[in-house]
């Protein structure tokens, strides 16, 4: 075949057919002059679903739905074409499924040579996706617009490369006071003090933006009023894809109130926000000055302590809305008064504090009958009268301090006395009120210098059966060697640890040391660890135990929990809480001290103790007291009928261990059963077993 020929066999119908009925990306088919499909191609199945046995000799309006059908829009469609030599628009269309397609539709009408009609070439492509982009970038660009004319903080624009301003956002309305319709194609020049354009700023930093790409200064700016605000200005420049310059864009927002904040924040740095007296950091520089100025030997200043009587009952009763109100009228009486020499402050909470430069005493009782006549003098607030009254503590400086720390100390020391005492208000410092106050903050020192340097030690009681010799346990004992003052009691030492906060490290350092010593010496059955108020009030605490646990090697049935209802009362939903999870682990929970302060069977009935530790109080009257015994009668009736096992505290004599065996009691523990004492003092006594005396695994 020669080239010729190749030609026309191209150029044949045949050629044309296959070329069309192989295209898959359009639909292209043919319909005869009444609408109906006269051949269908492969783009046109995989469109539409049919295939061409399925659809030919129908009417094409079977790709519309049935409302535009009954509009007439297919038969719109062909009336289109042979009106104006061609259809082309978009819309929805129906597959075989039922299933929609955004379509691009071409109709052409298909003449014979001597004009008659023949049909309709009809082109149809799915544009779906296409239509899905198209939207999600109109729906793009509107969320855009709208959130750039939505914002209200940020005066957003676009300058002309010009300077003209074209177009405007809801936070440029805000900020400059100019409608859209006001200021689009005013040059931005407009918005500068006329100072500023004399001086070609406008122009200069537009230079600014295209030399560097971007504009960012602070300054002062003119609303359409012709008021000032601060503020900070962002231009940055825009270019088309080409590179040609666009214009800007300026972001401009007003920063008044921020740089009115700054002085505001200087202000408040040194002043209490609710009552605008000086706050703690004035004071104190106020007195450090007042301090190194002073005269000695012809002035004397006195450092006044002041705290109200009465605020948590206002707040609870009124409102802390009240409460606030209170404390703002007497901050202003307060501050009112002060004259020279005198500054009254407000260091927190109801806690005020002043000071006076004083030479003769006459002017000091002056200055605090005025600051009590403040504190005392009838409160007419919005929702109630209230009569106030204050604490007032005074110290003076050289005569009872020569440090402020200890002056304020001090002071703070006298208003206690005097919030102690029923009828004196105010109080001068004496010596004598600083030692409890001393002795209890150098405690407080030392528990957590001996808790650093292992001063802590302890001691084991052992827990016997009440008809045998038979040891059930040991109770571990927190002991104190103070390297000055010897062997502090319990009683004395645990108090101030609960005060300053060392109660739960002491705690877990007892729990640790308890069970790895049990642990070395073999303490069989169990050990009894007490537990604080404080540690049974931590979420933590059933973690703690089980990592000692796992950390020491000892079995939980082998650990006993001691804990009094005083301890359970704090938050009794949440200690049982906890108390569960610790028995679910093994550990055994006992009652301590049962009898003694909070006692309840509500307790005994909503945790299931597994012992109950009565109080050493009801055995020491054992022998004597028909109401003890009946007491501990009935205790130990209710532990049998709990199938709970009951311990006796405070054992001492042999009376009171036979009548505890008669009445039925199981353990025991006191001097009669063994004193506290260091394991290696057990071992002597062979009531413990130590480690080198333990037979090795093989």
């Amino acid at each position: 075949m020669n080239q010729q020929d190749d030609l026309n066999e191209f150029s044949s119908e045949n050629a044309y057919r296959l070329l069309v009925q192989g295209v898959t990306d359009y639909a292209i088919y043919l319909l005869r002059a009444d609408g109906v499909v006269a051949n269908w191609n492969a783009g046109a199945q995989r469109f539409k679903g049919y295939t061409a046995e399925e659809i030919v000799g129908r009417h094409f309006s079977t790709f519309y739905s049935p409302a535009e059908r009954a509009e007439g829009l297919p038969q719109r469609g062909l009336d289109t074409a042979l009106r104006d030599g061609r259809f082309e628009g978009e819309g929805w269309r129906v597959r075989k499924d039922g299933s929609r397609f955004w379509a691009h539709v071409v109709i052409d009408p298909i003449y014979k040579e001597n004009g008659e009609l023949i049909g309709f070439a009809k082109i149809t492509r799915d544009c779906t996706e296409q239509r899905r982009m198209e939207e999600a970038r109109r729906d793009t660009e509107n969320r855009f617009r709208l959130l750039v004319e939505g914002i209200t903080d940020y005066a957003l624009y676009m300058l002309n490369p010009d300077g003209t301003v074209a177009n405007w956002n809801a936070g440029a309305q805000r900020a400059k006071g100019y409608l859209e319709k006001e200021i689009v194609g005013q040059h931005f020049s407009v918005f500068y003090q006329e100072q500023d354009r004399l001086a070609g700023l406008p122009t200069t930093n537009l230079e600014i933006a295209l030399r560097e790409g971007r504009f960012e200064d602070e300054g002062w700016r003119l609303r359409k009023d012709g008021s000032r605000f601060w503020a900070h200005v962002v231009i940055d420049t825009l270019y088309k894809e080409n590179g040609q310059l666009l214009g800007f864009a300026k972001i401009t927002r007003d920063r008044t109130e921020q740089l009115e904040s700054n002085a505001k924040i200087v202000y408040l740095a040194r002043h209490d926000a609710m009552t605008g007296l000086p706050n703690r950091l004035q004071f104190l520089e106020r007195l450090d000055e007042a301090m190194g100025n002073l005269h000695r030997g012809e002035q004397q200043i006195a450092v006044i302590s002041i705290d109200l009587d009465g605020f948590k009952e206002v707040n609870d009763a009124f409102g802390h809305a009240v409460g606030d109100q209170l404390l703002a009228e007497l901050g202003r009486r307060m501050k009112a008064l002060a004259g020279e020499g005198e500054t009254v402050a407000r260091f927190g909470g109801d806690e005020f504090v002043a000071f006076k430069v004083f030479r003769q005493q006459r002017a000091l009782a002056d200055f605090i009958s005025r600051l009590q006549r403040a504190l005392t003098t009838m409160l007419h607030l919005a929702e109630t009268d209230i009569a106030p009254g204050a604490s007032i503590g005074v110290a003076m400086f050289p005569d009872d301090a020569e440090e402020r720390t200890q002056l304020l100390n001090n002071a703070d020391l006298a208003m206690y006395r005097a919030k102690k005492s029923m009828d004196e208000k105010i109080c001068f410092y004496e010596a004598t009120m600083d030692e409890a106050s001393r002795a209890r903050r150098a405690m407080a020192r030392d528990i957590w210098t001996a808790l650093e340097r292992g001063q802590f030690f302890l001691n084991y009681q052992i827990q016997r059966a009440v008809s045998s010799d038979e040891i059930t346990g040991y109770e571990v004992l927190l002991r104190w060697e103070h390297p000055v003052q010897g062997l502090i009691s319990p009683s004395i030492f645990i108090p101030v640890a609960e005060e300053c906060g060392a109660i739960g490290a002491i705690g877990d350092w007892v729990l640790e040391r308890a069970c790895r010593e049990a642990v070395q010496w073999n303490l069989q059955p169990r050990i009894a660890v007490n537990l604080s108020a404080v540690q049974l009030s931590n979420a933590a605490l059933v973690e703690r135990v089980r990592s000692v646990l796992a950390a020491t090697g000892l079995a939980p049935a082998r650990l006993e929990l001691e804990v009094t209802e005083t301890a359970i009362i704090a938050d009794r939903e949440r200690a049982l809480y906890l108390l569960q999870q610790l028995k679910a682990m093994g550990v055994t929970i006992a009652m301590d001290d049962f009898g003694s302060g909070y006692s309840s069977l509500e307790t005994l009935r909503s945790f299931p103790f597994d012992k109950i530790k009565l109080d050493r109080s009801f055995i020491s009257e054992l022998e004597t007291s028909k109401q003890a015994k009946a007491f501990v009668r009935a205790i130990l009736a209710l532990g049998h009928s709990l199938n709970v096992s009951v311990l006796a505290e405070g054992v001492e004599t042999e009376a009171q261990r036979a009548i505890l065996e008669q009445e039925g009691c199981h353990e025991g523990q006191g001097y009669l059963f063994g004193r506290p004492a260091l394991l290696d003092v057990l071992g002597e006594l062979h009531q413990a077993v130590p480690p080198q005396d333990q037979p090795r695994r093989a």
